[in-house]
């Protein structure tokens, strides 16, 4: 689990959004660090609130969040002071995904639903590019039951493994349907990017970032399937193009054409929002 995330991490880190820079200049209230004089000054009613960057906040344990209630100011990526109530800011926050996630699953897997709630209702997730969604196209487990309660959580309706040796109904989600359930999109260079899969598993990115990604495994022999990865990419932002399941349909030389001649078109017509690529394959 704990690999699977810092891979997460380490492959989102490329496109962290300008929140992480400005987040890293804000400075924390010293009196963090000396939380029983703080307890002290709460029971007299003298404590003055401490102010927080989004980070640590997301990082306090359910003790000290306790202690400190809503008598703190929450620092925005601008080192901008706002209240909470009732733990939450009064607009959702942008932190970069690692940031997010890691927050989130160690609120789940510690059965804290309350921190896991102000995960999703307080904070939100920035755009990354193809290359970087497409790297989120990975699985966060491979222990069901850990994918399960992630995706409980998170109000997720988990994907169903597939396959003909598929031995047992096998759930699964993707670091992708946490980053869509916090908010994120993936963005092209100017043009709505584009994710194709044909007939083997995997997905490929065309444009800027030409790039070929295989489905993971899954646990009991089963498979991850072609319409989850495109249903989540299409809800990420992306154009989700399904060539069909004839052998020769994946991205080879021959699907490769198939798909950049439509793919170019749709460009010099001004990637239109309402071309319907997707028809072009049918």
């Amino acid at each position: 689990m704990r690999l699977k995330t810092l891979l997460a991490t380490a492959i989102a880190a490329a496109a962290l959004p300008l929140a992480a820079s400005a987040q890293a200049s804000c400075q924390d209230d010293e009196r963090l660090y000396a939380m029983g004089d703080f307890l002290e000054e709460q029971r007299n009613g003298t404590a003055e609130p401490l102010r927080l960057t989004a980070e640590t906040y997301l990082n306090l344990t359910p003790r000290a969040r306790e202690i400190i209630g809503d008598n703190l100011r929450l620092l925005d990526a601008s080192c901008t002071a706002m209240q909470v109530v009732d733990g939450e800011p009064p607009v959702r926050v942008e932190m970069p995904f690692p940031v997010l996630y890691n927050a989130f699953e160690s609120a789940v897997l510690r059965s804290d639903e309350r921190t896991a709630n102000i995960v999703i209702n307080g904070f939100r997730t920035g755009p990354v590019d193809s290359a970087t969604f497409m790297g989120l196209l990975t699985t966060p487990s491979l222990d069901s039951e850990v994918m399960q309660r992630l995706a409980t959580s998170a109000g997720i309706n988990p994907h169903r493994g597939i396959g003909n040796n598929c031995r047992h109904e096998t759930p699964y989600i993707m670091f992708a349907d946490l980053f869509v359930r916090f908010g994120g999109t993936v963005e092209g260079y100017g043009t709505t990017p584009w994710l194709v899969s044909g007939s083997r598993p995997e997905v490929t990115s065309v444009g800027d970032n030409q790039l070929t990604r295989e489905f993971p495994r899954l646990p009991n022999n089963c498979e991850v399937s072609k319409e989850s990865v495109l249903a989540i990419a299409t809800s990420a932002g992306a154009i989700s193009i399904d060539v069909g399941n004839q052998g020769q349909r994946h991205w080879n030389n021959q699907g490769r054409r198939a798909v950049m001649g439509p793919y170019e078109n749709w460009l010099e017509a001004g990637a239109p929002d309402d071309a319907r690529p997707q028809s072009l394959f049918d």
